[in-house]
Order: structure tokens, then C-alpha cells, then sequence
């Protein structure tokens, strides 16, 4: 997951100026939808294979797993018994989010970075409509 997680931090920080800088972006924003229709499709098969669950990228520790909701639920337990308030708070929002899903078109995908966590539910068959939309969470 290394690659990804490069690509992933240099679209957020470049220091490039002008044409560079426009012409970094452009192959890195393509490279990103190439990699986010993949990681779309892990966790179509995540989904496919375990039931409902989130696609977790941690760019902390460079991890990537397939969590499905008993996952979650089982980790939330561990979590609750060595009172790691955190962890609990995560992985109840996690099950929020999880049970609120429409899997009829969308796939969940979490991303634990420094600045926190997100999970984002990205439409199935939209590479560059879900990349726009989790960049724009980033871009503000």
C-alpha cells in the first residue's frame, strides 16, 4: 500500500508552482481515480465475500483491510473491554455508518489518517464522481 499512500499524500501537498504544479496535479488526480476505481472494487468484493463492512485504509501504520460489520462489532467489544474511548467512538460510527449504507449502489471506504478518520460512502460504478467528491472533502 505504499504506492497508494504516497499518491494519496502528494495530492494533498505539492511544491510545485504553475505549469509544474498543473500538470503534477493532472497526473496525479488521474492516478488517484485509476487507484480509487480499484480500491472501489476491494471493497465490492469485501462486500461480495463478507457481507457489509468498510474498505479500512490506515495511512498511519500502511494497512489495509476488509472489515465487515461482525468485524467491526467484534473489535468494538475488545475496544469497550480495555476502555479505549478512541477506538469505541471509531468503530461506533463506523457501525452508524455501516447500517445507514445504501448497498444497492454505494461501498463504504475509511481512512485513517495523523488528522482523524473519515469514512466515505463512494458510489460503486463512479470512479471520478466519488473522487471528486472525497477530494473535495480534503480541498474544503
Amino acid at each position: 500500500m505504499s504506492r497508494r499512500t504516497d499518491l494519496l499524500q502528494q495530492l494533498l501537498q505539492s511544491d510545485k508552482f504553475g505549469e509544474d504544479k498543473q500538470n503534477e496535479q493532472k497526473f496525479l488526480a488521474a492516478t488517484a481515480e485509476l487507484i480509487l476505481t480499484d480500491l472501489i472494487n476491494v471493497a465490492m468484493n469485501g462486500v461480495e465475500d463478507k457481507g457489509a463492512g468498510s474498505l479500512v485504509i490506515n495511512l498511519v501504520n500502511d494497512s489495509t483491510t476488509y472489515m465487515s460489520g461482525h468485524d467491526v462489532e467484534f473489535d468494538l467489544v475488545q475496544a469497550e473491554r480495555e476502555e479505549d474511548s478512541e477506538i469505541v467512538d471509531f468503530l461506533r460510527s463506523l457501525i452508524e455508518e455501516i447500517d445507514e449504507n445504501d448497498w444497492s449502489k454505494n461501498v463504504l471506504i475509511t481512512l485513517i489518517s495523523d488528522a482523524g478518520t473519515r469514512t466515505f460512502s463512494l458510489e460503486a460504478g463512479g470512479g471520478q464522481e466519488s473522487l471528486r467528491a472525497v477530494t473535495a472533502e480534503f480541498s474544503g
